[in-house]
């Protein structure tokens, strides 16, 4: 198809653009009145350290004097506290209650002064603002968590600056892309130009992901989706926990749109990134650049983010620590994409390992600093 074909008028873009900015204003009164109902997140206690256009750091509580740093990065798209939905399958009390300082990336929605923010700010600078924040108290190295895109993003981050990570866990987030990628990689080889969609949306509506989402992956999306929600009506505790998971959904965030538009284009059509070959500003990002310790969560039957979107740069990872954990699956959960931090199966068995493994570097460091240290 050429792009003259493919390219929208961009009047009537417009016009969608217009519609879809109104559509994310109802789904967010559709929001309060879930969370009127008592049927919202229930999240933990934190304030807000740093701050500065495009995001805010948040501190949760408690704060261990002396516990090992660890900042997540959400997917810029949704709200973060996914990874803190309710008291029971919160992967931030699950950290803090193991001893780590949590802190997370609360990306706040662009407006005109953000709407040039690209990778560069996204991928780097953003974060590595954050990470100074967090290491002025000393500690020069801080643990990176991701999910989804936000996994993306704390990979390019590591591959940038891995003497600033301590180490890099990454949950189902695409970072191969392309043929064989998943579901999203078919919608991207068939859309116009980013460029186009950039110049009609200018900042991208929530909504309009969210039709993208719903239209690579109906399975996912729709299907699965209600499936869960039959299977989940016998379990009080599966049920809450998919009503919460369906007023996240309606918190859809607009992206900035050169963010968008390199995202597209670079990643999703170009692949840059896993053929080593990507630029963040004027650095470059490649997989030889993951040389701090490496964690990776695949889901096994996932059709947005299959192993094959993941573990190409996973094996291609110069880290001398790497392990991979595999997710199959959760009631209760609605969408199985964010399962793995919110399942009842996944806080039994995935968090406890992953939390194992972040105290081993933690430990073996420790180790080595005292063997040093002993040394004549």
């Amino acid at each position: 198809m050429t792009e003259e074909k493919r390219r929208p008028s961009l009047g009537g873009a417009a016009f969608f653009a217009d519609a879809l900015h109104h559509f994310d204003a109802v789904r967010r009164w559709r929001g309060i009145a879930m969370d009127g109902m008592g049927l919202g997140a229930r999240e933990s206690s934190f304030r807000v350290v740093f701050e500065e256009p495009g995001v805010r750091l948040r501190l949760y509580d408690p704060v261990p004097a002396n516990g090992p740093n660890i900042l997540i990065v959400p997917a810029p798209i949704k709200r973060g506290y996914i990874w803190d939905l309710l008291p029971a399958v919160s992967v931030v009390r699950r950290l803090a209650e193991s001893g780590f300082r949590v802190h997370m990336t609360e990306w706040t929605d662009p407006g005109e002064a953000e709407r040039e923010f690209g990778l560069a700010d996204y991928a780097d600078r953003l974060i590595g603002d954050c990470l100074a924040a967090i290491t002025k108290r000393g500690e020069p190295k801080v643990f990176l968590a991701g999910h989804s895109l936000g996994g993306t993003l704390a990979t390019l981050f590591t591959s940038l600056h891995a003497d600033k990570v301590r180490g890099l866990v990454v949950v189902e987030s695409p970072l191969r892309f392309g043929e064989g990628s998943g579901a999203f990689a078919r919608i991207v080889a068939d859309a116009p130009p980013a460029a186009t969609l950039r110049e009609a949306f200018g900042n991208i509506p929530g909504s309009f992901l969210n039709l993208v989402s719903v239209r690579a992956s109906p399975r996912e999306f729709n299907w699965q989706r209600r499936a869960d929600l039959v299977a989940s009506l016998s379990d009080r505790k599966a049920f809450q926990t998919h009503l919460a998971v369906e007023r996240w959904t309606l918190d859809e965030a607009p992206i900035a749109g050169r963010f968008f538009e390199e995202l597209i284009e670079r990643l999703y059509r170009d692949d840059r990134f896993a053929r080593g070959d990507l630029l963040v500003g004027d650095r470059p990002a490649a997989p030889s650049g993951l040389t701090a310790p490496l964690l990776a969560v695949l889901g096994n039957d996932s059709e947005i983010i299959p192993p094959g979107a993941m573990m190409p740069v996973i094996d291609a990872a110069p880290a001398a620590v790497k392990r991979v954990l595999t997710y199959d699956g959760d009631v209760g959960v609605a969408l199985q994409h964010v399962g793995p931090l919110i399942g009842r199966a996944a806080h039994e068995t995935l968090w406890p390992e992953v939390t194992k493994w972040l105290w081993d570097i933690v430990r073996s460091e420790d180790s080595k600093a005292d063997a040093t240290a002993a040394v004549p």
